[in-house]
This record gives C-alpha cells, structure tokens and sequence, in this order.
C-alpha cells in the first residue's frame, strides 16, 4: 500500500493471504459490515458519518447490511475499489511477503497498530481524501 490511507482503506484481517482481487474485495465488503455494526455499538450514527463524510444523503433502509451495501456503492467506494483492482493487476510477486501483506515500509507492529484504529469514522476519512494513485 502506497500509504496510510490506502492501508487504513484496504487492510483487512485474513487467516492467509489473498491470492486474488476477488478474495480481497469480499474481506472489504464483510469489513465494512463489521465497521457500521461497531459504530452502532458505540452509540455512533452510520447513516450521519456517511453523509458527513462523504457528502451525500443518505437514501436506503436503516440495518447494518443496508448501510454497508450503499456505503459499498458510492462512487468513492468504487474509486477506492478501482484503485485496488490496480494494485492486483500490478502486483509484484517478487515483493518481500510483509510488503505484501503490511504494505510498503510498514512493518507488521505498524501495521496491526494501524488496522486497531480503524473504526467507521476513520476508514470514512481515509475514503473522502482517497484519490486514484
């Protein structure tokens, strides 16, 4: 990952590394289904952080997989994914394996360090500045 918000957008927990886009994009998407249920436990608004975040309004149902669902189809999540299928079709094999798996100049206590801090609120920051790379 070229940087923090990338690794804060595409970190994920796996038992194994991903061996395709695919595997990748389904851990993201059970990601941000894990994410609005935490926000919801705090006592967090989804729907308002959505809105704020990503400046747009909000039009679908009030359940966990709604809101992960319409957050998964806003353009910048499309942009995100985008990059992301990129990133897989340029993937260097012959990259070291934590640069693989922790990103680029990370290592793996930065990374599990960085991937604890990420709630709802912040993986929405991180998608707002999120720009094609």
């Amino acid at each position: 990952m070229p940087n923090d918000t990338s690794t804060k957008l595409f970190m994920v927990t796996n038992t194994k590394p991903f061996e395709r886009y695919e595997d990748h994009e389904a851990a993201l998407y059970i990601q941000l289904h894990q994410l609005v249920e935490h926000a919801f436990a705090k006592g967090e608004n989804p729907i308002a952080l959505i809105e704020d975040y990503l400046e747009l309004v909000y039009t679908e149902g009030k359940s966990v997989a709604e809101i992960a669902d319409f957050l998964v189809n806003t353009d910048k999540m499309q942009l995100a994914l985008w990059t992301l299928k990129e990133s897989w079709d340029k993937l260097d094999e012959t990259a070291p394996q934590d640069s693989l798996l922790y990103g680029s100049g990370m290592d793996k206590e930065e990374a599990i360090q960085l991937y604890s801090e990420i709630t709802l609120r912040t993986y929405l920051e991180a998608l707002a500045q999120h720009k094609n790379e």
